[in-house]
């Protein structure tokens, strides 16, 4: 197993952020323009589809640059996005339990959430061998 020295990593972290700034635009503009023309239901799944997709080859080929990317690593990513999306469910349910706005929730749980994926995807799903 080879471990990456931080020098390798340059950069990595810029990019990561990039990326899903990147994504989150893009994705939005599918829900919004998605929401003017189908149902909510379909709207936010073929959303989401455009995340993972996006997310899986922006993440896999310019963040942590894996040369082959392949069933298994997408088996992982989708694995990864699922459990994210129910941390921010559980997170956002909680907190508005306990009082707090689910917005303002919403908001502060996405750094914890990024750190997340970002610690995840390097460590486990685009991990390199």
């Amino acid at each position: 197993m080879k471990i990456l020295r931080k020098s390798e990593r340059k950069g990595e972290k810029r990019l990561f952020l990039i990326f899903g700034i990147l994504n989150f635009l893009i994705t939005n503009v599918v829900l919004q323009l998605s929401l003017l023309l189908i149902p909510t239901l379909f709207s936010t799944m073929l959303s989401q589809t455009v995340n993972v997709l996006i997310g899986y080859f922006l993440y896999g080929k310019k963040v942590f640059k894996i040369k082959e990317l392949n069933k298994f690593v997408f088996k992982k990513y989708l694995f990864l996005a699922t459990i994210l999306w129910f941390l921010n469910f559980v997170f956002i349910e909680a907190l508005f339990y306990f009082g707090v706005n689910k917005n303002i929730t919403a908001i502060f749980i996405i750094p914890l959430l990024v750190v997340i994926s970002y610690l995840s995807q390097r460590n486990f799903v685009f991990k390199k061998n």
